[in-house]
Parts: structure tokens; C-alpha cells; sequence
């Protein structure tokens, strides 16, 4: 069995992981925030975009360090879109039409995995001997 160790500094590639999971964490945080209060349109407005394009997918590819190799941002953008897509699409062919059961069902899913993306970087067994933010593998012959 392998001890398990927390890592207090962290290589800059993941660093701005860590920076991107903290500012979708707080889109969704400061959205539920401001839906929850009924709070003003334009923020809301503001912040519903930063969602749609940018927290599912976030929290998708801080969990696949492998997809975060190719762009961080970018491939947050296209897994949030089909992410929420496919969601939007699922309930309404279930018949079950409910934007904001829809949005609070999305939100808390992408926090939890943005949280467990933090954790999961932070602490890693022994030597961490699979970086997922360090250069890519060889594709010779063993």
C-alpha cells in the first residue's frame, strides 16, 4: 500500500488547473447565490453564461487530467455545451420540463466534481508517479 501525501505547492500547469476549478466554483456559487435571492437580471444574465459555457465542463476536465492537456479552457467549453445539451434534452424527452430543478440538479453535480477535482490534485499516493500535468508519453516500442 502506497502512503498518501498532500501536496502543498503544486507545478504551475496545475496551479492554473486549480485557479480555473476556484473561478467555476464560484460562477456556480455566486449563480445559486443570486438565483436562491431573486437577485438583479444583469449579473444573473452574466453569470448564467460563464455558467453554460465554462462550470460543467470544468468540472468534467478536472477530472480527466488527460483532456486538460490538450486545453484547459477549450475543452471545458465544448464538454459544458454537451453536457448541458444532453441534460436539456433528456428531460425534455422524459417529459419532465423544469429549467430551474434543471439548473440546481447541474450546479450541485459540478460543484461536487469541481471539489473532488481539488482534492483529487491535491492529494495523490506516494510519488505521484503518473503526473497528469507533466509532458506526454513516449509512443515507441517498449
Amino acid at each position: 500500500m502506497m502512503p498518501i501525501r498532500f501536496v502543498s505547492t503544486l507545478p504551475p500547469a496545475a496551479q492554473r488547473a486549480e485557479l480555473l476549478d476556484l473561478l467555476a466554483m464560484v460562477t456556480a456559487g455566486g449563480l445559486i447565490v443570486l438565483v436562491v435571492a431573486d437577485g438583479p437580471t444583469l449579473p444573473r444574465i452574466l453569470l448564467t453564461l460563464g455558467f453554460t459555457f465554462f462550470v460543467p465542463g470544468r468540472a468534467i476536465v478536472a477530472n480527466w487530467p488527460r483532456m486538460a492537456r490538450w486545453s484547459q479552457v477549450g475543452m471545458s467549453i465544448v464538454f459544458s455545451l454537451a453536457a448541458l445539451t444532453l441534460a436539456a434534452m433528456t428531460v425534455l424527452w422524459a417529459h419532465y420540463w423544469h429549467p430551474l430543478g434543471l439548473f440546481q440538479v447541474e450546479a450541485v453535480l459540478s460543484l461536487g466534481g469541481l471539489g473532488f477535482g481539488l482534492v483529487r490534485r491535491r492529494w495523490r499516493p506516494g510519488d505521484g508517479g503518473d503526473q497528469p500535468y507533466g509532458p506526454w508519453p513516449r509512443m515507441g516500442a517498449r
